[in-house]
């Protein structure tokens, strides 16, 4: 057995396999502060909602924290601990939070020193912003719950969820080869990977977040307007003009995507890894699921170019799961290395690794493959 939990800005996506079946839990990355008043709590424990006291205040959290949010009309109470892919530094309840959504998704480990994966970003290029802290804070805290705990990088979770393939030259193939691109609310990140090793990472502070705040100042709206039209309404590939929103939704999806392949042609430069076979791009994470995306990326990517020969471009088969998806493939290999190493019996097993691109699996299906070399 093994878990795997993906520690988004706007959500947080747990993974697990109980009787060989994959199983996500999701939860929403945000709390809603009131007062506490009385009967608050008792009212809370009757709706089953997840919260934490503090003082004073009551601190919803979860999808919870979204419903309080829009019954009362006050926007200012909502709020995130999670900024930019990292910690938020700007709220003081951020870290007990965070651990509270955590193991409210994943639980306490089934045995002492159970093995779960957690992604986090890489280091940004374009901010100063220092991920160390918010890597030590989370796994100080799985390692408290009882985990044995490994950390990756979100974008090469997604290589080992969709497993491309790299032919070569005398028509071997090279599995969990590719440029895996995550695009969450906060970061978006890119890793190029081979035979699962990762060769090249880097990480943007820009994302679903940057997109809605940028419409949000130059057409004077509030941000939840803009988040709704998109999530809703968006069609990169059918933008209505007469639709300021749209319109504006459309102009900052083609420069995030811009920055990320400048950002990646850049510092490639910088490595001395040479690449002749072409590579294929995956891309997975909220923001990229919304319709006419790939055709945008690809548009995008033609203009820019890029440092490696690309094949194709495709999107994971279930975006807002293939980064958990992915760490919980090598959590479960992992998990069956150590046991291994250990001489007990696996408490985990799944098919080896195929040779060509594994289709993703529905939620009700084990993970294409648990023997990357991670």
């Amino acid at each position: 057995m093994a878990k795997a939990v993906d520690i988004g800005t706007s959500f947080i996506v747990g993974a697990q396999i109980k009787d060989g079946k994959e199983i996500f839990t999701a939860e929403r990355d945000a709390f809603f502060s009131m007062e506490r008043e009385d009967f608050a709590e008792e009212m809370l424990d009757d709706a089953g909602a997840k919260y934490l006291i503090r003082g004073n205040q009551i601190f919803v959290v979860g999808e919870d924290a979204l419903k309080y949010c829009m019954i009362t009309g006050k926007q200012e109470a909502y709020r995130r601990p999670m900024s930019q892919g990292v910690l938020n530094p700007g709220e003081e309840e951020a870290i007990p939070l965070i651990e509270l959504l955590v193991e409210g998704i994943i639980g306490k480990p089934a045995f002492k020193g159970e093995v779960v994966a957690a992604t986090i970003p890489a280091a940004p290029l374009d901010t100063n912003i220092d991920v160390t802290f918010h890597k030590i804070v989370l796994e100080r805290f799985l390692k408290n719950l009882g985990y044995d705990v490994r950390i990756l990088n979100e974008a090469l979770a997604i290589i080992y969820a969709e497993n491309p393939v790299v032919t070569e030259e005398n028509g071997t193939t090279a599995p969990f080869s590719g440029v895996g691109i995550s695009f969450g609310a906060g970061m978006t990140n890119l890793v190029v990977a081979w035979r699962a090793k990762k060769l090249f990472e880097i990480s943007v502070a820009r994302g679903g977040d940057w997109i809605d705040q940028s419409v949000s100042k130059v057409r004077n709206v509030p941000v939840g307007k803009v988040t709704h039209e998109k999530e809703r309404n968006l069609d990169l590939g059918n933008v209505d003009p007469r639709n300021a929103l749209q319109l504006g939704l459309e102009i900052y999806y083609e420069e995030l995507i811009r920055h990320v392949l400048k950002e990646f042609n850049e510092h490639f430069k910088s490595t001395q890894t040479t690449f002749t076979n072409p590579m294929e791009v995956v891309i997975a994470g909220g923001t990229s699921s919304v319709p006419g995306f790939i055709e945008k990326f690809k548009a995008v990517l033609e203009d820019e170019g890029s440092p490696i020969p690309i094949g194709s471009v495709r999107m994971g088969k279930d975006p807002l799961r293939t980064v958990a998806k992915g760490a919980l493939v090598a959590a479960v290999s992992m998990e069956k290395k150590k046991q291994k190493a250990e001489g007990a019996a696996p408490k985990a097993e799944a098919p080896k690794p195929a040779a060509k691109p594994a289709p993703a699996a529905k939620p009700s299906e084990g993970p294409a493959s648990v023997e990357a070399n991670v």
